[in-house]
């Protein structure tokens, strides 16, 4: 983690010779000695609440090897000699041969005999060209049981069965890069080769241990190593509490974390009716309870600024956005706030990192509930304290907007996950937590030639967020639709950078199919008791040929800088500037291709903040009275998925009274949302219309929330980015922390000098010296 993180492709690409990546890259051209920044994506270091996980050097030294093929070197006849042999050296291996078995044996040789001397000086991945001959297989760096032991579940069912569990494993002191270009990878392999091909021939020669660089005709080339992430004994809890000498708290880290968005189909609840799961007795209350459809946001790797997510990510997202838009444009506002239970859309983030979004959500909404410090509550903006139904805001722990403590009791959840690939031809599986609703009505509400099956495996829910529920409710179920039944589809990418449309087809049939499923199952919630069949008539079918679909469709697996997600988070940019008179900007983009990475949580990057007397605070117990500066107010800058997010949510959920047929309802276009001021279409006191990215006036129903580890929290009057761990610590939470680290880390690949070459550089340089003092004498004898 930088101080702030510009992509690291253009970082280190800037620097790249041009001409290396446009033509075949080599070090064999005259007077061209170095790749200077080697594009690639580092496998970088998280702290957790335990230690760390994750690569990058011993010290902030740089760590330099001879680039040797591993494939050579460990199928070869030798490999008893190696330890004693080798020199110091960087592993080259294929995509496909990146895993924990083959690392470790990496580190087992690496680590000499003498105790002094440690030969594995890094790890260079390479995208899979035609150069290699790498057998292809599918892998999975997560574990096997991808729940684990997160928050006591102790849930050891095999999900994974691919997985190893490398993306857990510290390996401080072996810093490790992927290379995608296909042109440099394909070149740093044939050197690898070559150079392990001539080291092997040494030993051929009954030459072991006399692989002398002095002696080569054409110097090796080397592989230089900046990754310094952090000493080796170093926990989160440390890093965010780390006082430097001066006695000055300068944290070295930063939690993952970001944004999660939710939004209600229907009218909003009354704002500031209080509980959201009891009344003044304690009893349930009577507002509508809540049927969530949900789903993660996120997704990693071991090379996080390359986790692309296509299966684990974008197809979910994919998948719950266009349900949300067949659910929104096929019932009215009328119909929903008459039914027995209200549909929730959500997406959360942080998923892959200890559950952050759902659990922050369901904490704060229920279980156990939100409180807010005395005296904490108080209107998002200052100037509007005094008018109708103000958004409300905590200011300690800070809540930028307090919202969600008004709705229903939470009911169930129907989440999705990695629907984009199939086990089994043109069917899905439901799995049903204990106490699970709808399963039932899942399974016949799909199209014709299409399967909804009840998954065989029985008392374990795959990893989703109905997994957060059930666990924070104490028995609050519900289901998950995906793409595989008793383990994750055997041709996927779990948790890998090869989870890319590059190695793997998303099918936009299987996602239509599951958007249309998941649809009718929420309306079919909705109804609850008074359900019949007919119901899911409502809702058509939707093609997989659908312009929004393959417009999203392109946004999330393949352009994350796409003009479509651009343009809802531009107008959302619009729309925030309006009501809180401040221009934050727009978050971190997704990138081309995307990159579904969380992040750190900071007001760059999701951090809500509140802004008293013109100072900025992630919590504040100050002496100042928030209010007392006309100017005081929340302030928040989510990802640019997340305000995409939140711009289409309102789009598909917000058209009022309409039923979606602009032939029906007139609605009013627009450029800002000052001009929805007057829209006949939303008529209650929350519906204050905004505009929207397709150019008309909505009913806000999208909100932002919080992900992050409940174990941490900002600490009172200080700055963004400054945390604590919480009182209240159960001690159960992962905590994962990103360490700060400097721009200039990388990879620089170079031609080693031998002793020739220092020879005739050293008579080069005498000579050429030799050439310009005469050329002085000369000069000053022709002037005389």
């Amino acid at each position: 983690m930088r101080l702030y993180k510009p992509s690291l492709t253009l970082l280190l690409a800037s620097s790249f010779p041009p001409s290396s990546i446009a033509s075949t890259p080599t070090l064999d051209n005259p007077f061209q000695t170095s790749f200077r920044k080697l594009p690639q994506k580092p496998c970088v270091s998280l702290f957790t609440r335990n230690g760390r996980v994750g690569c990058g050097t011993s010290n902030r030294d740089s760590m330099t090897g001879q680039l040797i093929s591993w494939s050579a070197v460990v199928n070869s006849n030798y490999y008893d000699k190696l330890s004693d042999s080798l020199p110091k050296f960087v592993a080259v291996l294929d995509e496909y041969e990146y895993n924990a078995q083959t690392v470790a044996q990496i580190v087992a040789l690496g680590s000499s005999s003498d105790s002094s001397s440690y030969l594995l000086q890094g790890i260079l991945v390479l995208n899979h060209t035609e150069s290699s001959s790498a057998a292809l297989a599918y892998s999975s760096p997560a574990p096997e049981n991808p729940s684990g032991d997160l928050y006591g579940n102790d849930d050891d069912y095999a999900w994974n069965t691919n997985g190893d569990g490398l993306i857990n494993e510290d390996l401080f002191g072996v810093p490790t890069g992927f290379v995608a270009d296909d042109a440099i990878a394909s070149y740093i392999y044939t050197v690898a080769n070559q150079q392990a091909t001539d080291f092997l021939s040494d030993l051929s020669n009954d030459n072991a241990g006399v692989f002398d660089e002095e002696t080569r005709t054409f110097p090796p080339i080397m592989a230089e190593f900046d990754i310094y992430m952090g000493p080796k004994d170093m926990d989160s809890i440390t890093c965010l509490s780390w006082v430097d000498t001066d006695d000055i708290w300068r944290p070295k880290c930063l939690p993952l974390g970001g944004t999660s968005v939710w939004g209600l189909a229907g009218s909003p609840y009354e704002r500031g009716s209080g509980d959201a799961n009891a009344n003044e007795n304690g009893n349930a209350n009577d507002k509508q309870p809540i049927v969530m459809v949900a789903t993660n946001m996120d997704a990693t790797s071991m090379f996080h600024d390359l986790s692309p997510g296509a299966n684990t990510a974008a197809s979910n997202i994919l998948t719950i956005l266009m349900a949300a838009k067949l659910f929104g444009e096929s019932v009215t506002d009328d119909l929903l706030d008459g039914l027995q239970n209200k549909i929730m859309f959500a997406f959360f983030q942080g998923e892959n990192y200890g559950s952050l979004g759902s659990r922050s959500f369901l904490r704060d909404t229920a279980y156990p509930g939100f409180e807010c410090d005395q005296n904490g509550t108080v209107a998002s903006v200052a100037k509007n304290k005094d008018g109708d139904n103000p958004k409300m805001a905590c200011l300690s722990p800070l809540r930028h907007d307090l919202d969600f403590m008004d709705i229903g009791q939470i009911q169930s959840m129907i989440a999705v996950d990695q629907v984009g690939i199939l086990s089994d031809d043109d069917t899905f599986y439901v799995h049903t937590s204990e106490n699970g609703y709808y399963s039932d009505i899942m399974t016949v509400v799909g199209s014709d030639g299409w399967t909804v099956s009840d998954a065989t495996n029985e008392g374990s829910v795959p990893p989703s967020p109905v997994s957060s529920l059930y666990s924070l409710s104490g028995g609050v179920g519900g289901i998950v639709l995906t793409g595989y039944d008793e383990a994750f589809a055997e041709k996927s990418f779990y948790m890998s950078h090869m989870d890319s449309t590059e190695k793997i087809t998303i099918s936009l049939e299987a996602v239509a199919q599951a958007a249309t499923i998941v649809a009718r199952t929420a309306l079919a919630a909705a109804y609850g008791a008074d359900y019949d069949n007919s119901a899911a008539d409502t809702i058509a079918e939707l093609d997989a040929d659908d312009e929004t679909l393959t417009a999203l469709a392109n946004c999330l697996l393949e352009n994350g800088n796409c003009k479509l997600l651009s343009n809802y988070a531009k107008m959302e940019r619009v729309n925030d500037r309006s009501e809180y008179e401040a221009d934050l900007g727009i978050g971190p983009s997704l990138g081309n291709p995307p990159s579904y990475y969380p992040g750190v949580f900071d007001s760059r990057n999701g951090q809500p903040f509140v802004q008293v007397d013109g100072k900025s605070y992630g919590a504040y117990t100050g002496d100042k009275v928030y209010g007392d500066n006309t100017e005081d107010k929340f302030l928040i800058r989510p990802s640019m998925l997340a305000m995409s997010l939140h711009g289409l949510l309102n789009d598909y959920l917000g058209r009022g009274g309409s039923d979606g047929n602009s032939d029906s309802v007139e609605f009013k276009t627009c450029q800002s949302s000052s001009d929805c001021s007057d829209v006949a279409y939303c008529p209650n006191d929350n519906d204050k219309s905004v505009c929207t990215a397709s150019k008309v006036c909505v009913c806000p129903r999208a909100h932002y929330h919080i992900a992050l580890d409940e174990a941490i929290i900002p600490s009172p009057n200080n700055g963004t980015g400054i945390f604590t761990v919480s009182e209240d610590d159960e001690g159960v939470s992962p905590m994962y922390t990103e360490p700060y680290w400097s721009n200039d880390i990388g990879v620089n690949v170079y031609r080693a000098s031998n002793g020739a070459a220092n020879w005739t550089l050293g008579i080069g340089l005498v000579a050429a010296a030799g050439c310009i003092a005469a050329t002085i004498y000369l000069n000053k004898r022709l002037q005389k």
